[in-house]
């Protein structure tokens, strides 16, 4: 399908205009080539290029991108051995300076030079966000939405500046670098909630196990290593925060006891802790001792803190995924554990890194959730046709080798015969 081809072309060689695909596709043989144009054929008007990729949806080009993916299988190059996994975020073709408030009924009447739908005689918007400064004004996803591209929300880290954006979740085999799946959301979706309907995703499409997930602390939350301990496969995630049960393992060493099993706590002195109370926003169960019992004993001032000296007795809270913080902690320390983090950075962001860089993943070409899962599906495409390439060129060269190695060796037999 010529289209197709057209379409590939312009994601391998970050061509993000159709216009101008089809002006190159016009001039250069090689292209005519691989889209199987003769010299007398006409290249396709750019305005097709739009009709047929809204007639086609998203579904035509998941099936794309799973048809390529199931021929590296069959290569050998997916194992799921080891699955890596990571999100970049995708700047939306959309202006922060344009988003409106979310009101359905337009109060301003567009005469008002005070109204956001009033505009110059020149056709510019006198109420411009640009024009008066956003400083100081509160702008977030629940108060206001872009009216050329509702499905970008705002994004990005704390201290940084925000700005609309898309999010795509990459999956790729540790090994060969194959891109096993990719999903585009929203900006503002987390990674965390994202897991393990990937993941599951991922085993219901291929119909096997993953042996083991590599990601970043971005993803150990205790749900999903514990998720991913009941699907029995083996996490190297670290948890999500360094601080991550710091107050509770600082209290164990000091020599309180907990009984998982029975649910008991017993101080350093051997006095038994009553429960309290259940926090359920912190994720933790809460545990006293009376002011009388803490009072009379020789640690007070050293085992309370200020406030529960002057006011009450001792307060112990044990998180309720403690045992699995207790194994990640461990886990962090193994050399294996760090090696296998840093070729998930190589790996895993160097495929980010080549798809910005040279297949246009670093802003949306288009506006809309579909038409930018369309871009995704098309940039891991490309992607794994050149690691498929790789593979066919490289077991090439691996033949010519064996083929010279063999006539050479042949040589020298006669010579010496």
């Amino acid at each position: 399908m010529i289209f197709i081809r057209m379409v590939l072309l312009g994601f391998l060689y970050n061509i993000d205009s159709d216009r101008q695909l089809c002006e190159e596709i016009g001039y250069n043989l090689a292209y005519r080539w691989f889209c199987k144009l003769s010299l007398k054929d006409d290249v396709p008007d750019h305005s097709s290029i739009t009709r047929i990729r809204d007639r086609l949806g998203e579904k035509v080009y998941e099936k794309i991108f799973n048809e390529i993916v199931e021929q590296c299988r069959k290569a050998g190059l997916i194992k799921l051995d080891q699955v890596m996994v990571d999100g970049s975020v995708i700047k939306a073709n959309a202006s922060i300076y344009k988003m409106q408030e979310r009101d359905d009924k337009k109060k301003d009447d567009e005469n008002d030079p005070k109204s956001p739908h009033a505009h110059s005689k020149d056709g510019l918007s006198v109420n411009d966000f640009r024009k008066r400064g956003i400083g100081g004004k509160k702008i977030s996803n629940k108060t206001h939405i872009s009216p050329s591209d509702p499905d970008a929300t705002l994004s990005g880290k704390d201290g940084e500046q925000k700005a609309l954006a898309y999010k795509t979740h990459h999956a790729i085999d540790a090994c060969s670098r194959v891109i096993v799946d990719c999903h585009v959301t929203t900006g503002s979706v987390s990674d965390v909630t994202m897991f393990i309907e990937r993941m599951n995703h991922i085993q219901e499409k291929f119909d096997c196990k993953i042996g083991e997930v590599i990601a970043d602390r971005g993803y150990g939350s205790a749900e999903n290593l514990e998720e991913l301990q009941r699907q029995n496969i083996e996490s190297n995630i670290p948890l999500w925060s360094s601080k991550v049960g710091e107050t509770f393992f600082k209290e164990v060493e000091g020599g309180f006891k907990v009984d998982h099993e029975t649910k008991v706590v017993h101080c350093p002195e051997g006095h038994q802790m009553k429960s309290s109370s259940h926090d359920e926003a912190g994720h933790r169960d809460l545990y006293v001792l009376s002011r009388k019992i803490c009072m009379s004993c020789p640690r007070a001032k050293e085992c309370l803190t200020e406030y529960e000296f002057k006011n009450r007795g001792k307060r112990f809270a044990v998180p309720i995924h403690f045992r699995i913080f207790s194994e990640v902690m461990e886990k962090q320390k193994e050399p294996e554990f760090k090696k296998k983090l840093w070729q998930r950075m190589w790996k895993m962001e160097g495929i980010f890194a080549e798809a910005k860089s040279h297949h246009g993943l670093r802003r949306a070409r288009y506006r809309g959730r579909t038409k930018m899962q369309i871009q995704v599906y098309m940039i891991s495409t490309v992607q794994n046709l050149k690691r498929l390439a790789t593979l066919v060129m490289d077991s090439a060269i691996s033949f010519l080798q064996e083929m010279i190695f063999g006539l050479i060796k042949t040589q020298k037999i006669e010579k010496l015969a």
